[in-house]
């Protein structure tokens, strides 16, 4: 068996409230994933607020705590910053959400309380159930549920999916694709939701 190092490209502190170009920081994190050392590594706040590109000077591993130092390399801020932390969100901040989420509409829903599982068309088709993380359910509402009477929001806790669950590029961002049937009890709440009087979701 082969020896497998992770890479991290993002540091996420709340440690740096003031940020000065060329200085060299100290970090410290919990896991074992490193960073890269040759190309530079963003660094956000815990919220994903775009800070600066730093390089990573000196990094050491032991016992699953990674410690180090970087240099700033540049500093984000304005209109720059904003865009740049808004595609952070889009991309980034469903993996460190607890739960994950499935549109739904009423009958499938009773079928997989009544079955123990939720299955769609697309585990034949795809391989895997579509999910989303919470920022773009407003995008999946109004695309495909429009006409879905008293469509849900199902609340996925990501701990007690049983089949593996991939986090993959699709349109918008990372997706989180459930590959095998979801046993229906990992989903821990659901939501119902309503079109307003403009004739969209706004979620």
């Amino acid at each position: 068996m082969g020896f497998k190092i992770e890479i991290n490209s993002i540091l996420r502190s709340d440690s740096y409230p003031e940020l000065e170009r060329g200085k060299i920081y100290s970090f410290e994190k919990q896991g074992s994933r490193v960073f890269f050392d040759s190309i530079p590594v963003w660094l956000t706040n815990t919220d994903w607020t775009a800070r600066a590109e730093i390089s990573i000077i000196s990094q050491t591993l032991e016992n699953n705590n990674l410690k180090g130092s970087f240099r700033v390399d540049y500093i984000y801020q304005g209109d720059e910053q904003q865009a740049l932390s808004n595609i952070f969100v889009r991309m980034y901040a469903g993996l460190s959400d607890p739960n994950i989420y499935l549109l739904s509409d009423q009958d499938e829903y009773r079928r997989a309380l009544d079955n123990g599982t939720l299955v769609r068309d697309s585990l034949q088709s795809e391989g895997f159930i579509h999910a989303s993380p919470r920022s773009q359910l407003n995008r999946i509402a109004n695309k495909y549920y429009r006409d879905k009477v008293q469509p849900l929001i199902l609340v996925v806790d990501k701990k007690l999916i049983l089949p593996q669950v991939k986090w993959e590029p699709a349109t918008g961002g990372l997706y989180p694709h459930i590959y095998g049937p979801l046993n229906i009890n990992a989903v821990t709440k659901i939501e119902e939701i309503f079109l307003a009087d403009d004739g969209n979701f706004h979620l």
